[in-house]
């Protein structure tokens, strides 16, 4: 019987520390082909990847549908800088994580917003967050070329 509850409880502990891995962000290295690979949406220096799953993810926002996304963009150097968008069905939960760019420091910080806002231009669809809890959400900008 004994056996039986420290197995039971340790299947638990493994599936919680699993669960709460998925959704950290990736560690050093993590160079963009696997970024691509794991679905990531993914900008390197204005050539971005996986642009179908951005789109699905403002559809399910304006749809309100519960969806989250990661963009990674890489700096000159090839370091990642990570853009987590979570829509819970009524708000954006928003982190921006520059820990891994060398030249950004450990750079980690979250807001809520309530709307995400795009408008187009000569050079195609940009995106920002608004009216966001504080002023982290201004880190965040997204363009997607003609």
């Amino acid at each position: 019987m004994k056996i039986k509850i420290f197995s039971t409880i340790l299947l638990l502990m493994l599936l919680v520390s699993c669960q709460q891995g998925a959704t950290d962000n990736p560690k050093s290295p993590y160079p963009s082909e696997k970024a691509i690979k794991n679905g990531d949406i993914v900008n390197v220096h204005g050539e971005i990847t996986n642009v179908d799953r951005f789109n699905q993810f403002i559809k399910n926002v304006n749809q309100k549908v519960e969806d989250k996304v990661r963009i990674t963009s890489y700096t000159t150097e090839g370091d990642p800088i990570f853009y987590n968008l979570n829509f819970n069905g009524k708000e954006i939960e928003y982190t921006y994580d520059a820990s891994q760019d060398s030249y950004g420091g450990s750079d980690k910080q979250s807001t809520t917003c309530s709307v995400i806002v795009s408008s187009t231009n000569e050079n195609g669809v940009e995106y920002h967050l608004s009216k966001c809890s504080s002023n982290v959400g201004e880190t965040f900008y997204f363009q997607i070329p003609k």
